[in-house]
């Protein structure tokens, strides 16, 4: 009987291991993000974690603060580029993501990129398990806060694992990222995942739209930064 009971103890322990596993599981999501990229003189991974590339690039009218905030729609400009949508391939690759929707051609170095993506959650979360891997540096917004940052020069390592780890809460309804990843040479890409319990928004959702006639200051600076 005692046998039984340490059997059954074992298997209950065994089954409540596993749902904190797929609990914290971390899901590599490949997008598609809407994307914006702005070139650097010199001066790439590392050294550009916490320059306002956005706000260099528009002369002020656009800033990572507002972006993170409120998002961006696609085909807006910013400096010589278009938020575009784009999926990323498994290997994290996003010189080649660049290439392939036609924003730059060619290898690319001194650059920053910006990704972003709403989450959609049924409930409110917190202490979800995250994960980022970035070549070079890296970092993170969530509903306009920053949540992570690593000023780096490294490769974004194995495509099945992360590199940094922290929590983010999540909010029932919808939750803006933005990762922001500088290039200095070489590589170019990143690694993002999150556990808890969502759904990835249409990429038409990055920006939800105000009701008619209740537009804020803020909310009109970013719809008319062409």
């Amino acid at each position: 009987m005692f046998r039984k009971l340490c059997i059954i103890g074992l298997a209950c322990l065994m089954s409540l291991s596993v749902m904190t596993l797929t609990a914290d599981a971390q899901q590599k999501i490949l997008g598609p993000y809407l994307w914006m990229i702005v070139k650097l003189n010199g001066g790439g991974g590392a050294a550009a974690t916490n320059v306002d590339s956005l706000d260099d690039a528009s002369d002020g009218k656009v800033t990572e603060e507002k972006v993170a905030k409120n998002g961006a729609r696609e085909g807006d400009e910013v400096g010589d580029y278009e938020w575009t949508p784009g999926t990323l391939t498994n290997n994290g690759d996003i010189n080649a993501l660049i290439n392939n929707i036609g924003m730059a051609a060619g290898a690319l170095d001194h650059i920053t990129s910006y990704a972003l993506i709403i989450l959609k959650t049924k409930r409110a979360q917190a202490n979800v398990a995250t994960g980022v891997s970035s070549d070079d540096s890296v970092k993170v917004w969530v509903n306009g806060e920053v949540v992570h940052t690593h000023a780096t020069n490294r490769g974004r390592g194995n495509d099945n694992s992360f590199q940094d780890h922290f929590k983010i809460d999540l909010k029932k309804g919808n939750n803006l990222i933005m990762i922001k990843v500088s290039e200095a040479g070489g590589g170019w890409g990143m690694h993002f995942g999150v556990g808890g319990d969502y759904e990835l928004a249409e990429i038409d959702a990055i920006l939800p739209v105000e009701p008619v006639g209740k537009l804020t200051t803020q909310w009109a600076q970013i719809k008319n930064i062409r």
